[in-house]
Order: C-alpha cells, then structure tokens, then sequence
C-alpha cells in the first residue's frame, strides 16, 4: 500500500540542484525514484561504493562521478542518493559543473545539509535545500480509514509492517527492535553515538515527561547527573536528527515555554513500551499510550484546517490549543471513546476558564452530542482530511 503524499508534486517539479534531505526511512529515495525523471540514478554505499539499483551493478566512486559529470554536461538529470556517504573531495567537481543538467542529491542526514550551508562548502548556494518529514495526518486520513492507523502511518516504514491498531500490541517486540535500529541507523548517519544519555532522554520523553527540568529531575533519580542546561543540548541535539519536536506550551500557569515530544507516533509508542514494560526482554506489553498520539496527529489536522499554529497546555490540561500569534482561538478535548455528559461539560469548562474563547469536542468513535462550539468524530474528521487532500494533492 503506497501513501500518497502532497510532496509528490514538489519532487516531480525539480527545475533546479537540489538536496532531499530528512531522517532515515521516510520515503525520500521512493518519492524520488517513483516521481522524478531521471537519467542517471546510483547511491553512495556504507563501504563507499556506488550502487546503480537499475542495472544491479556497483562500481567504485571514481567511476560513478565520472559518469555524473559526462550526464551534467548533456544536460541530464542525475540523482545521488545517501550523498552524506560521498566524500568532500568529490563535492569541488560537483559545483565546477554547476549549472549544467539537474543535480539531485538525497541524504538521510541533517548533518550533511548544515555542511552543504557552510560557508566553506563549494556546494554553497548551488543547491536548494528540501527537507522531508514524516507524511502529513491529513493526506494519510483522506486515504486510510482508521483514525489510529493513520496516525500510526504517519512513519512511512510502519506501512508493511502494522496491518491493525491490534499489531501495536500484539508485534510491539518486533516493532521495537525494527525502532531501535532505525534510531541507530540515525546516529550512524549523523555520525552521533547513540550514548546512554541519548537513550535516557528518548525514553523519558516516550513515557510523556516533556521539558527540560522534570527529564533531568528523572534522569538524575536514575543515577546521571546532568542539569536541565544538558537536557536542554540533547533535546536541541535529538531535534535537529528528526526525532524530536517541540511545541508552544499555553497556559496562564506556565513555567516552561516548549513541550517537548518524539517526531513520530510508532517510535514514541515503540520506546514507551521499553520504558515501561521492558518488551526488549519481556516481548510483551500492556496498554499503549495510544490516545497521546493520536491526540498531537488531529490536532496537526485541525491546526491545518484552521489556519493556525498547535500548541498543548499540559498545566491546564488542554489536549489541542491552536493559536494565531499570541492569541489562542480554539481548544479541543480529544479523546478515543466516547464523552459522557459530565467529561464534555468539564471539558468545555476547562477550556473556557483556561481564556480560550471556543470549546470542541473530539471522539474518534462517535461525533459528541453535546453544547460545545465544535464537535468531531471520525467522520467529521476524515471529511476535514479529504478537503485538505482535495487541495494539496491534486494535480495543477
């Protein structure tokens, strides 16, 4: 099953050099070889060998560059992929060739676009940067039924992987061996090791604990010794990998101004189930924090529609603020079940106490019947996500 995905339309358009760039396994070599037309297509191999995947060949890197620049002066259009393995030396004969042909270059590494910026790179300025995420909540929903399985989609790896919400439970050691060595591959492709500290941090984040000084105050009571300061360079660290975002924290009571939280769904829930269950060993989980990330996939949805900017208020309690500048607009109340009279009722209040002048109700298995200024279910919010479909995804 193929996702399609709104970026489709900006690969197929490339008119200029350019850099795909993004962490590992989200669908940068497939959106580039299904969409882009290409002469020349080989990738820079872990022992630095060259790859051609159509003819099944390798041949030294000395042979493949030459091949790139022979098809750059015909005006060809030649791609590179895992570029963050070509060594420097091979990057002043790239830029001697600018602007002949389209030079396309996809790495797995955010490494190599701050090294393509440098003010020493020969690259600088040849080559438009364009950075790759996990696929959007609303172009999966507008394509997959389930709420939950879209949201799990988001990662595109986890397609072939997780046929049910069920598979989350039932294959969590599977799945976490398969997240763990994609974090690996991410390291090794930043040229990072992934210390116990990193992994520390990971987890804690994947068991909800979200800024920097309640992570060290755990940390600390697990035998590290770091401040909230080292938190602080790991998490900045871990986000410019891909694995970490951070939202704006709301709330009169604030005391931290971002929350902190793991990229993708099926990697936040994968640790989480370490964290807590110990499924390395186990093989076996309880419940997942499932409605957590569900919770941060309609919100990213509902920011969409509306126009506006996500932000959460862990104090308050608030699962989705969604802000225009400093202005909050719209809360929601999320949940997988149903509300009963007394949750909506609380909810709404919660909200409306909080200074935010409109109150929804989401349910992800029955749009709620109750006094609210918006109420969702899984239809409502399939709907919302084939609107935003119908404009991003079709053709011009």
């Amino acid at each position: 099953m193929e996702i399609l995905r709104r970026e489709y339309k900006d690969v197929k358009s490339f008119d200029s050099w350019t850099l795909v760039y993004g962490r590992r396994r989200v669908g940068k070599s497939f959106l580039v070889r299904k969409y882009l037309s290409y002469d020349l297509y080989f990738l820079v191999t872990r022992d630095l060998q060259a790859y051609f995947p159509t003819e099944g060949k390798f041949t030294s890197l000395d042979e493949a560059f030459r091949l790139a620049v022979s098809n750059l002066r015909e005006g060809k259009t030649v791609v590179i992929d895992e570029f963050q393995r070509l060594p420097a030396k091979y990057w002043d004969g790239l830029a001697s060739e600018h602007p002949n042909g389209k030079l396309i270059l996809v790495g797995s590494s955010f490494r190599v676009m701050r090294e393509l910026v440098d003010k020493r790179s020969p690259l600088l300025g040849l080559v438009f940067p364009y950075r790759l995420g996990l696929i959007h909540y609303a172009d999966v929903l507008s394509q997959v039924d389930d709420p939950v399985l879209a949201m799990v989609y988001k990662d595109p790896w986890t397609v072939g992987f997780v046929k049910s919400v069920e598979d989350l439970k039932e294959k969590a050691f599977e799945l976490y061996t398969v997240t763990k060595a994609l974090i690996s591959e991410v390291f090794e492709e930043e040229e990072r090791q992934l210390t116990n500290l990193y992994e520390a941090v990971l987890l804690s984040l994947a068991e909800g604990e979200w800024n920097t000084a309640i992570i060290a105050n755990s940390l600390n009571s697990r035998g590290f010794n770091v401040t909230a300061s080292t938190v602080s360079s790991y998490l900045d660290t871990l986000q410019g990998m891909g694995l970490v975002e951070k939202l704006k924290v709301f709330g009169e009571r604030r005391r931290a101004r971002w929350y902190y939280r793991i990229s993708s769904p099926i990697i936040s829930l994968m640790l989480y189930a370490e964290a807590k269950y110990s499924v390395s060993f186990t093989e076996q989980v309880g419940e997942l924090p499932i409605g957590r990330e569900v919770q941060f996939a309609v919100g990213e949805l509902l920011a969409e529609h509306h126009d506006a900017e996500l932000a959460y208020s862990p104090y308050e309690d608030i699962d989705v603020v969604l802000m225009k500048g400093d202005r909050p607009v719209i809360g929601y109340e999320v949940k997988l079940g149903e509300f009963s009279r007394g949750e909506a009722e609380r909810a709404v209040e919660r909200i409306r106490s909080a200074g935010i002048p409109r109150a929804g109700l989401v349910s992800l298995s029955e749009r709620p019947e109750f006094d609210a200024d918006e109420t969702l279910g899984p239809e409502e919010l399939r709907e919302l996500a084939k609107g935003i479909a119908e404009k991003v995804l079709r053709e011009e």
